[in-house]
């Protein structure tokens, strides 16, 4: 689905999250040393999925809460749900039978509902104040430091 201009910033972000997703997947698959991948876990989550959850909870959420408390509450909760998974694998043992190994499919999941569900339903809320919105988001987006 084509997103809006509003959105676009987000769904680039996405992009790189499934990228990042297909990097951990190939490792499992390969039976790649789990050490090293959990240290980059815990990289992408700082330079990556901090920022973006920032800019998703400070400028899409407030849409959300208005208009479609239910998708709101879900984004939240697996916001939450990710945090605790990479804090888990970066205090665990690495090894791919625990967070580590659950990352990548919590990761996709999470962003398939974001571009299927709560972004086509922000964009639909937003309604006139979708210049604004895009406004926002670009300039939070661009205001942010580049990721490692």
């Amino acid at each position: 689905m084509r997103r809006s201009d509003a959105l676009e910033p987000l769904s680039h972000d996405h992009h790189a999250g499934l990228v990042f997703v297909a990097r951990l997947r190939a490792a499992q698959r390969a039976g790649d040393d789990p050490a090293p991948l959990a240290a980059e876990v815990a990289a992408f989550w700082r330079g990556h999925l901090v920022p973006h959850f920032q800019d998703e909870e400070a400028l899409v959420l407030p849409l959300l809460e208005r208009g479609a408390p239910a998708l709101a509450a879900q984004m939240l909760d697996e916001h939450r749900q990710i945090r605790q998974l990479v804090e888990a694998a970066s205090g665990a043992p690495a090894g791919w039978g625990g967070p580590l190994g659950s990352v990548a499919g919590v990761l996709a999941a999470h962003i398939r509902f974001e571009e299927r569900q709560a972004f086509p339903a922000a964009e639909r809320l937003a309604g006139d104040a979708l210049a604004d919105l895009r406004t926002r988001i670009h300039d939070a987006h661009t205001s942010r430091p580049p990721s490692p």
